[in-house]
This record gives structure tokens, sequence and C-alpha cells, in this order.
């Protein structure tokens, strides 16, 4: 069956890898973005429509608008919410962070209530993005499994002023359960941690996960063990959390070992011998996170970690954002 689906940020990072996968079954999308004459930001979208089974339709959308996501949510079969802020540095936290990832929740789930009450039965699940930053912040609780962090954690510790993007996640994952419940929605939320993988095109704004691979490639090393998930498998993820019957609940979408900076310095060296890839320092791997429930419950395989790397470092280079720093023999 084609079904009719909503994909909320549609240009963005993760949207746009989302309507890529749900062209390729043959659904009709109805895609939500700022302008829908920005053919800079959306051009990518209409050529992934032209070459894919699926349909797409374009729709403007403001997540601060009440009503603006009704008229794409009206008949739908599934709507995934995936637009909301990502970057760290804010002069304005709360309005740039918090209020636009708690409001857009709100104004998307009602027009899903709304649609819900004028067809019932029609709308079968809604899937939204929340994030690995509602289940921790950035200091943690220890979880209350005493060992990983799986689904049943929350974070507890994250405030506007100090983190406001882990604070606005974790607030708007929140309300989103309260209205499900209030509203008798069926909702499943998806909870990635640092995602990373080839973007769809050079103008997907995806400044923070592009920025943090583009400088490796260029010569300048990050610091720090983190964890990762490809955006291919959190993609994948919400697909299935849609498709799959018993799915209900959280599900958390990450590598289940940290990568040290040392593992990206061999992995980008490796596959790309004439680039002056920096010497990443060694650290220990971390097994933080606990995504086993996503793997077991809906069968989602993840990407290997080095995979990942290899294939987001030829995609930056391949669509001129990243300019690779050549070994003085090679520039020469």
């Amino acid at each position: 069956m084609a079904y009719v689906c909503v994909v909320t940020g549609a240009a963005g990072y993760l949207g746009s890898e989302l309507v890529k996968q749900l062209l390729e079954r043959g659904w009709h999308v109805r895609a939500t973005v700022r302008d829908t004459s920005d053919s800079k930001r959306v051009g990518h979208l209409h050529r992934l429509a032209a070459a894919l089974p699926g349909t797409l339709t374009l729709l403007e959308a403001n997540l601060l608008k009440p009503g603006d996501f009704d008229a794409a949510v009206d008949g739908a079969h599934f709507v995934f919410h995936c637009a909301s802020p990502f970057f760290i540095e804010a002069s304005e936290p709360v309005a740039q962070l918090v209020t636009p990832a708690v409001e857009g929740t709100r104004n998307v789930l009602s027009a899903c209530a709304r649609a819900a009450r004028l067809e019932p039965g029609r709308l079968r699940r809604v899937v939204i993005t929340s994030s690995c930053a509602a289940v921790k912040g950035m200091v943690a609780a220890p979880p209350k499994s005493g060992g990983k962090y799986t689904e049943a954690d929350w974070n507890e510790t994250s405030t506007a002023a100090g983190e406001a993007y882990w604070a606005g996640k974790t607030a708007a994952e929140r309300l989103a359960w309260e209205l499900a419940a209030q509203h008798g929605l069926d909702l499943v939320t998806i909870c990635p941690e640092f995602i990373m993988g080839p973007p769809l095109a050079a103008a997907v704004p995806d400044g923070t996960s592009v920025g943090f691979f583009k400088a490796w490639l260029e010569g300048k090393a990050s610091g720090g063990s983190c964890t990762h998930s490809d955006v291919r498998d959190v993609a994948r993820a919400h697909l299935l959390a849609a498709i799959t019957p018993g799915a209900s609940g959280r599900y958390i979408v990450a590598q289940p070992v940290s990568a040290s900076p040392a593992l990206i310095s061999r992995t980008l060296r490796a596959r790309f011998p004439a680039y002056d890839i920096p010497e990443g320092v060694e650290e220990p791997e971390q097994a933080l996170m606990d995504g086993s429930k996503a793997q077991r419950e809906l069968g989602l395989v993840l990407t290997p970690q080095e995979q990942t790397f290899v294939d987001m470092a030829v995609v930056l280079v391949e669509l001129g954002i990243a300019t690779p720093k050549l070994k003085a023999a090679d520039a020469a």
C-alpha cells in the first residue's frame, strides 16, 4: 500500500534521508519546509522525487505557528516529526532552542489530534525524533539500571540556562507523551545520539554534524570520545517504528560504544592516504547507551562506525563541503 505520510523538517539532515527512504518505498510524502521556493534548500528533494517511485508534495509550515501543520497532516496515515533546531551555542537559548522544540511538538501533535478526530482510524501512528539528550544530560545521573542508559532513563539534570538543547529535547518529548495520552494518539519516539553520515545535498542545514567532520578532513581533530548514530539508521528506525505493528514507547538508536578520536584518524587515513588527517587522541571506548530494544523489536541493523565515517567523508568531498588538506608530497 502506498501510504500518505508527513515529514516535518524535510529539508534537514535527517528529514531529507527519511524522505528518500519513504520515496524508495513508493509512499506519498508530504514534506514540510520553511520556504518551498528556496531551490537551494529544497532542490535535492525534487531530484529525489524525480528519481524514486514515490510522490512528493512540498508544503510550508512554521513550527511556532499554531494550525500551520493542519493541511499537511489532514488525511495522512503516518506523521514523522523531525523538525527541531540542533546547535549547541545560542545567544538566546530559550528562544532559539527550547521554544521551537516544545512549541513545534505542540503544534504538530495538535494537528494530529484534530486529524484523528475528523477521520478516526486514518492516522495510524506518529513518530517523533527525540534524542539521547532526553535520556541523559551532559552531566548525567547514573543509569537506572546501573549499567547502560536505556529507554527507561530520562534527563532530569539539564536546564535551559546551562544545556538548552538538552533541556529543549527533554521538554518536547515529555510534552509529546502527555499530548498523545490526552488525545489517544499512537506515538513512538526515536532517540539518536550524535548523528553522523552522508548528507544528501550541500545545502542541507546540518551545521553541527557536518562542521564536526569537515574539520577532521581539513586538518583539525576534535577531542573526546563520542557516541554516534548513522543518519541512515536513524531514518530507517523511524520507518520501522511506523510499520512495525508492535512498536511502542521510546527507541534508542546509537552505536554500542563510543568512537575514540584515534579511531576516526585511523579510519580516514586508511581510506584517504593522500589526505593529511590529524592525529586523534586515543580514548577508551565507553559503552553508555543500550540500543538493543530497537534492534530486537524493530529489526534495526546498525551501520558499522567506520563505514559511517568513510561514507560521510566521501560525500563531503564530492559535494565540495570539505576541502581536504593534502600531505606535503601530494600537494606538491
